[in-house]
């Protein structure tokens, strides 16, 4: 799943475009309609190739910058919207700031009104002067697509261009530890609380107890929604409608975190690393009264810069924010501050600590060590990018693999066990994000084969493991844990999800039912497998097998359930009674063929009932 979101300066056609790309109108509120202008965060959806894309729509004017903050955090890709005939403005280049900031990598520059733009000369000013606005930022190498929203001219082109881009975007990461920042509430009559937002680091499903922080208050998914459609289990990366249970909507408001419990805590100081912007007037200064804006979260914070007096403008630093309310985030989520008057985008960063514990001396040398070794990674996270690079693997391999010593290993091992993120595969180990992508796939092939073969109990345990391309070393554990966990059930030699189940049509079940009438009336002398084939057709006939209403004993001998229990029944009995049969003395007990009784007697050797003494056979 992926998320794109708008960026651009006021009235450059971002919401006339998402309604274009997807016949969903984003602005949403009546002033909105009345002021023909966005105001507030709006959503929609398309589909591109096999994948449903959400897109959230901000507003670009100066003074709803802090309600594009909310949504622009979340995105995957953005689209960066230029009006042909104004060019660069403004909020076009502190929209694009505010991406640089937040690491939002993947974009595409869109050149809206078209329709409006006759000269050539115009527009090759325009082109370049957009050229040079991205230089350095990190839509420079975007693409650049113009286009009328109006009357639909090079929509095409944007849409393909989309799919050719998120083909490439890489999935969030599942981390197993779900959580989602509420941009939005509501309540909705019958079904109560709904919040809204992106769903990183995890999954959610329907039932599962979550914590809304901060303040650590308790609830139960009700319902999930992905763009209208009801979900099981939502998946990271996605937009996702919540509908909670337990707790009051208001209790809970925007910036919120819904989360798997214990996944995230609140806190009112964190470390982090920070970058001031070039354009800024003035250094970013210590004690400094800010706004800060992590997740769809907005709070006022104070400035504790460390290891110098100030950061410059252009300059990398390392601060501590001090905040007047908790938030709730995690280490490596990113944020952005903003001068509360006069309004503008100071600079941002990532955390690096969620919770320091206390307020740092601004100028020690053990300070500012620890913060350089936090910036880089620490050896969990080296531990934990290895496994990623190597998985499946043994212990000692990843820890000879990750060039750590072995204290510094073992230490590792243990937070990473402690956090969940890896899980034990019999004697090999995977990273929760290896687990879910293993399951993701198998569960890709079960549904595929159900589809093609839906006559088919399961898949063959082989087939699956070829196409899985495990060895049986982690591809038994593999099946283990799955069934552990109901994600699929094993029958036999057969592998199946949960909820496919074999329906025969009407016509296939009369045909069915003349074949079993066939057996009942057949006796000992059955029908042949190619008989039976033809009276119900060889998909149905395996359909029958897999089921268990008939067993095949061999390529031309084959019996109803009941049948077959029956003579193999008295077959025992007889055993039980006289030590020893032969092939004549089964033939004249069923009252059937020599072809019929020795294919009796071998099945029964197969399956260890019997076992063959000359031309004798005895219990087992």
């Amino acid at each position: 799943m992926h998320v794109i979101g708008t960026a651009g300066h006021v009235d450059h056609g971002k919401s006339t475009l998402v309604k274009a790309l997807t016949g969903i109108d984003p602005d949403r509120l009546a002033e909105e309609k009345e002021r023909e202008m966005t105001i507030d965060l709006g959503f929609a959806w398309l589909t591109l190739g096999e994948e449903e894309v959400g897109i959230v729509d901000v507003p670009g004017h100066r003074d709803f910058i802090e309600n594009m903050l909310a949504g622009v955090g979340g995105i995957d890709l953005a689209l960066f919207v230029v009006a042909a005939d104004e060019g660069i403005m403004p909020q076009t280049r502190e929209h694009l700031a505010i991406l640089d900031l937040l690491g939002i990598d993947g974009g595409i520059v869109v050149l809206t009104k078209m329709d409006l733009i006759d000269d050539p000369d115009w527009l090759e000013l325009v082109m370049l002067d957009v050229s040079e606005a991205l230089a350095g930022s990190v839509l420079e190498d975007a693409p650049i697509v113009p286009l009328s929203a109006y009357n639909g001219e090079g929509l095409d082109e944007l849409k393909n261009v989309l799919q050719e881009k998120l083909s490439v975007t890489e999935a969030r990461t599942d981390f197993g530890r779900p959580r989602l920042s509420v941009d939005r509430t509501f309540t909705l009559a019958g079904f109560g609380n709904i919040v809204t937002g992106t769903l990183v680091d995890g999954r959610f499903r329907i039932g599962d107890q979550v914590e809304i922080q901060p303040g650590n208050r308790k609830g139960r998914i009700r319902g999930l929604q992905t763009h209208q459609q009801k979900l099981d289990i939502a998946k990271p990366g996605s937009r996702v409608a919540i509908n909670l249970s337990g707790i009051d909507r208001k209790e809970i408001r925007r910036g919120d975190v819904v989360a798997a419990p214990g996944a995230v805590e609140d806190t009112i100081l964190f470390d982090a690393a920070y970058r001031h912007l070039p354009d800024v007037s003035a250094p970013l200064k210590h004690n400094m009264q800010v706004k800060l804006f992590v997740g769809a979260a907005e709070v006022i914070a104070r400035t504790r810069v460390l290891g110098v007096k100030q950061i410059e403008p252009g300059q990398n630093g390392w601060l501590q924010l001090a905040l007047q309310e908790p938030v709730a985030l995690v280490r490596g989520d990113r944020f952005i501050l903003r001068l509360p008057s006069p309004a503008a985008t100071l600079g941002g960063g990532h955390v690096l600590d969620p919770h320091p514990g206390r307020r740092h001396r601004r100028f020690r040398s053990d300070v500012t060590d620890r913060l350089q070794t936090l910036t880089y990674g620490t050896p969990a996270e080296l531990l934990a990018q290895t496994l990623a690079r190597i998985e499946p693997t043994t212990q000692h391999n990843l820890f000879q693999q990750s060039g750590l010593d072995p204290e510094t290993a073992k230490a590792a091992w243990r937070e990473l066990e402690e956090d969940d993120q890896v899980i034990w595969l019999g004697k090999q180990i995977i990273s929760y994000a290896g687990w879910q992508k293993l399951i993701d796939k198998l569960a890709n092939i079960l549904s595929h084969y159900h589809r093609d073969h839906p006559l088919r109990l399961g898949m063959p345990r082989e087939e699956l493991r070829s196409r899985l391309e495990l060895s049986p070393v982690v591809f038994n554990p593999l099946l283990a844990e799955g069934a552990a966990q109901n994600m699929l059930i094993e029958e036999g030699s057969l592998v199946r999800s949960p909820d496919h189940a074999i329906v025969f049509s009407p016509s296939e079940q009369k045909a069915i039912n003349q074949l079993l009438q066939k057996f009942v009336s057949a006796g000992a002398n059955s029908p042949s497998v190619k008989e039976s084939k033809t009276l119900v057709r060889e998909s149905v006939y395996h359909a029958l097998v897999d089921l268990g209403e008939l067993r095949q004993l061999n390529a031309d001998v084959v019996y109803a359930a009941n049948e077959y229990k029956s003579l193999t029944k008295k077959i025992v009995v007889f055993l039980q009674a006289n030590q020893r049969i032969n092939a004549a003395q089964a033939r004249d007990l069923l009252g059937t063929s020599r072809k019929y009784a020795i294919a009796l007697l071998e099945h029964l050797d197969d399956i260890k009932v019997t076992r063959r003494v000359g031309d004798f056979r005895e219990l087992s």
